[in-house]
């Protein structure tokens, strides 16, 4: 199902004809062949993006090595499956043996919308006026034969223990994104240990946001990823400066793909205003009280309910 919280978070989003706008100041294509006006048509309920088939997009899977690594994990006949809604979210669901729930690996859903930067970015991080973005809606990635264990302990949210996929995913998102010619994928992580995950290819686009994540991996980076998210949930993350727990603020975080966002994220004013922030930040986790809060919590409510 659809992030819940994603509709309201995205406030500066607006849908988009997919079959008529298209950044500017793109790099060449890593993937050979064009499509025309009629691939783009939003008719073709059976492209995902209105443009890839599923014997593309499994090509795309095959390339960046995720059918070899779903292979080494016992799961063997990888098929696509590929459909589109009436509120134009894109379905992207991977199998093994056979298409039905208990088989499901991947599901990925997506929207196409046009980003609308609060003016203070365009102004002062010079930021494009307006983006043009492949959405995330929903991502799980889980493993129906494995089971929790104290080397795989489960996050919040989390309700089966993940593939160890995301690099792969990451891979085909940038093959994706520059195949129907976009500015990037975007997401709005619910939790903070999917901001901690994306991190590795994502940024947010409020520098300050940036520089807050890198400065509490920074400081309490002995700690699991678990413990950390358990820590923001609990707030028991606590800022030095001022005392208090550090929030997590749900934002933009997007994996640029276009020259004009890459330059964004590169460019001189981003920077100095994460360095300004980064370095001024400093953290120290309350693991104990975490426990204890933890473990009262778990009392209450299941972590794949948080």
């Amino acid at each position: 199902m659809k992030k819940p919280k994603k509709k309201s978070i995205l406030k500066y989003f607006e849908p988009i004809d997919s079959g008529k706008t298209l950044s500017e100041n793109f790099g060449s294509l890593d993937l050979e062949g064009s499509f025309g006006y009629f691939a783009l048509s939003s008719q073709n309920k059976n492209l995902f993006l209105n443009r890839l088939d599923a014997d593309t997009l499994y090509e795309m899977i095959d390339k960046v090595g995720l059918v070899s690594h779903l292979l080494k994990m016992g799961f063997d006949n990888i098929k696509i499956d590929i459909d589109k809604d009436d509120a134009q979210i894109h379905y992207l669901k991977i199998y093994y043996e056979t298409m039905d729930p208990d088989h499901l690996l991947i599901d990925l859903r997506v929207s196409e919308s046009r980003f609308m930067p609060q003016k203070r970015f365009c102004e002062e991080y010079d930021a494009p006026i307006s983006l043009d973005m492949v959405v995330i809606e929903w991502l799980s990635a889980q493993n129906p034969k494995s089971t929790f264990d104290p080397t795989k302990p489960q996050l919040p949210g989390q309700s089966k223990p993940g593939l160890g996929s995301l690099n792969y995913m990451m891979e085909l998102m940038y093959i994706v994104g520059e195949q129907v010619v976009k500015d990037g994928f975007m997401d709005v992580p619910d939790h903070f240990h999917g901001a901690v995950m994306y991190s590795r290819k994502f940024k947010f686009f409020n520098p300050s946001h940036e520089a807050i994540l890198r400065a509490i991996l920074r400081d309490i980076k002995g700690y699991s990823l678990a413990d950390m998210s358990w820590g923001m949930i609990t707030g028991t993350i606590i800022d030095k400066n001022t005392n208090t727990p550090q929030v997590y603020d749900p934002s933009e975080q997007i994996f640029p793909v276009s020259k004009r966002m890459k330059d964004y994220f590169d460019s001189k004013k981003y920077k100095a205003k994460f360095k300004k922030i980064y370095e001024s930040k400093k953290y120290y986790f309350d693991y104990e009280k975490m426990c204890q809060i933890r473990e009262k919590m778990l009392h209450e409510v299941k972590p794949d309910e948080l």
